[in-house]
């Protein structure tokens, strides 16, 4: 180990023996470190094993160097009695409050989410899911700087074949860092690649996840992210919300019809009205005007992702200013254009998965593009090769498109209409 100022180290007298004491101050809970020392040192039982009142004590041999640094770099304490080590739990992570995650709100149910701790993301879903077949599988993946994550499933309902082959992935994941956590595992994981669609369902709510791995799918929970990820999961998964569920069956069927209704506008409304309105025509102009319209709309998202809350208002009204009333009065563009490009973006928001409604963002640009220069052929030919593209998508060898493709039309009729719960299974 090196001198880091909050690695600390005790020698205690028990029963006339120096015990070397190791502990990272600032992982660890100073009540369960005094509690720990006191039990020591007035000797507290007939041997040292007796004398830890800690609930989670596990045993090595002072041989097993890297378990022993490895779970002291965790938070945990240390205490060498000759060549036998015990490894206490002592810790005592900084996290942020249990809360409702910014961006899955519903106006009714439960308001807490999940944070960057994993033991408090356990208990969260523990919660909800009280059976003795939920399973917790902690795996510790990376080289250099590896990282905590828990496989979640239930065992009797989880496909076995899918859960191996998970588990065959990460096993094989010789990646030295991975701090970036659920990002990079998923990407090892599933070798996105260059592929734009999210293939995992993320969320900070633990009625999700639970519902989730409920339904017999898995989640997979890092250590320091809030970010719970799910698989494997269908284009159709990733669109649906909780607020579906916390209405009336009527009231969340019209409120998913309507987000799906947005969600389509979002990637279609534009292209369809440019190759409506230019049909016969080849006018440049008019594809350009749209593209930097697109173009600076994002460009106002990603600013006012940086943007500190006390000015992202005023910027806000500024860039409503430029895009609007001042671009028209100066013949830049044309009101046309600007109206279906805010509602497009506007669609854009209710998309209910954040990477989703990024991709379908791009995905947009890249059809106008194809519009531009080939018209209508371009926009048959860009989708044909489209949904071809995601009807082959399957990852771990779930189709991303079911219940669509392949057909389910009693699935698909569980996906567009929000049926009453039953009180019998």
């Amino acid at each position: 180990m090196n001198n880091s100022y909050d690695l600390k180290h005790r020698i205690l007298n028990f029963q006339g023996r120096q015990i070397h004491y190791y502990f990272i101050s600032s992982l660890s809970n100073d009540t369960l470190v005094s509690r720990l020392i006191e039990g020591i040192e007035q000797a507290n039982g007939n041997n040292l094993e007796n004398c830890i009142n800690n609930g989670d004590v596990d045993v090595y041999n002072a041989s097993e160097v890297d378990t022993i640094e490895y779970a002291l770099l965790a938070g945990n304490s240390a205490i060498i009695d000759g060549q036998t080590v015990y490894v206490v739990d002592t810790k005592d992570y900084p996290s942020r409050g249990i809360q409702e995650p910014e961006t899955e709100k519903s106006t009714r149910g439960a308001k807490d989410g999940f944070n960057e701790a994993l033991l408090t993301n356990t208990a969260l879903i523990r919660r909800r899911i009280k059976t003795n077949t939920l399973t917790f599988d902690l795996q510790k993946i990376g080289t250099y700087n590896p990282i905590d994550i828990a496989v979640v499933y239930l065992d009797d309902k989880v496909d076995k074949r899918v859960l191996e082959q998970l588990m065959s992935r990460i096993k094989e994941i010789t990646a030295s860092s991975l701090i970036m956590g659920d990002r990079a595992v998923e990407e090892v994981i599933l070798d996105q690649g260059y592929n734009p669609f999210p293939l995992v369902r993320y969320s900070e709510r633990p009625d999700i996840v639970a519902t989730h791995v409920q339904h017999g799918h898995i989640a997979i929970i890092c250590d320091t992210s809030s970010s719970v990820m799910m698989l494997p999961t269908s284009l159709f998964e990733i669109l649906e919300h909780v607020e579906e569920h916390r209405q009336t069956p009527l009231i969340g069927t019209f409120i998913r019809l309507l987000r799906m209704t947005a969600v389509f506008m979002s990637l279609y409304l534009v292209p369809i009205w440019a190759v409506v309105s230019k049909m016969n025509v080849w006018d440049w102009e008019f594809f350009i005007q749209i593209l930097i319209v697109e173009l600076a709309i994002e460009l106002l998202r990603i600013a006012t992702v940086h943007t500190p809350d006390s000015v992202s208002n005023a910027m806000g009204l500024i860039a409503a200013l430029l895009l609007g009333d001042f671009a028209i009065n100066l013949g830049f563009f044309s009101e046309e254009i600007l109206l279906f490009c805010a509602i497009g973006s506007v669609s854009g928001f209710a998309t209910p998965n954040y990477e989703l409604s990024l991709t379908n963002k791009y995905i947009k640009v890249m059809m106008i593009i194809t519009i531009m220069f080939f018209n209508i052929y371009g926009f048959i030919v860009f989708n044909i090769v489209l949904w071809v593209y995601l009807a082959r998508l399957k990852p771990f060898g779930v189709s991303y498109l079911y219940p669509l493709w392949p057909l389910d039309l009693k699935a698909l009729g569980r996906f567009i209409i929000r049926k009453p719960k039953k009180g019998k299974a």
